[in-house]
């Protein structure tokens, strides 16, 4: 099943499923650095695939396999100015350091924790007759009242 993300809340529906993973594939801040800090970035498994461990309202928590590290991204009154294609989640940087810069990520699940394909079968409309026959009105009992107390008339 391939993820289409439209807005943050799509973006929240996939990250409260099991197994899905985010993984940056491109960051420029990153890649106007000098070669040792592009790779110092990469042996620290930056972009490295991420498992989601917590989420909350404002952010979510992920893992790095094979490293200790736990990465925190937010959101906030930020996010009107991401950006959501298909699988990608492109989220610009305010370092005010130079050009605008964006990191962007794409999502998927992690393998073998794909959500299985929903398969919806389409009837059409029930006849009047069909409906009556699916749920049988029951009758009235006779009414029934005690001898005393409420209810009696005098």
């Amino acid at each position: 099943m391939s993820v289409v993300l439209r807005s943050l809340s799509d973006f929240k529906r996939f990250l409260g499923k099991p197994g899905a993973t985010i993984q940056i594939v491109k960051n420029t801040f990153v890649e106007r650095q000098p070669q040792a800090f592009q790779d110092a970035y990469r042996a620290k498994g930056m972009y490295d695939p991420r498992t989601i461990q917590a989420l909350a309202k404002n952010a979510a928590v992920f893992a790095i396999k094979g490293h200790p590290t736990m990465i925190w991204l937010y959101w906030d009154k930020g996010t009107r100015k991401w950006r959501y294609s298909g699988d990608t989640v492109t989220v610009p940087l305010d370092t005010a350091l130079g050009p605008p810069d964006e990191i962007v990520y794409r999502c998927s699940f992690a393998t073998g924790s794909e959500p299985r394909a929903r398969v919806g079968v389409r009837r059409g409309p029930r006849s009047v007759k069909e409906r009556a026959e699916a749920a049988p009105v029951p009758k009235p009992g006779a009414p029934t009242s005690p001898n005393l107390g409420q209810g009696r008339l005098f």
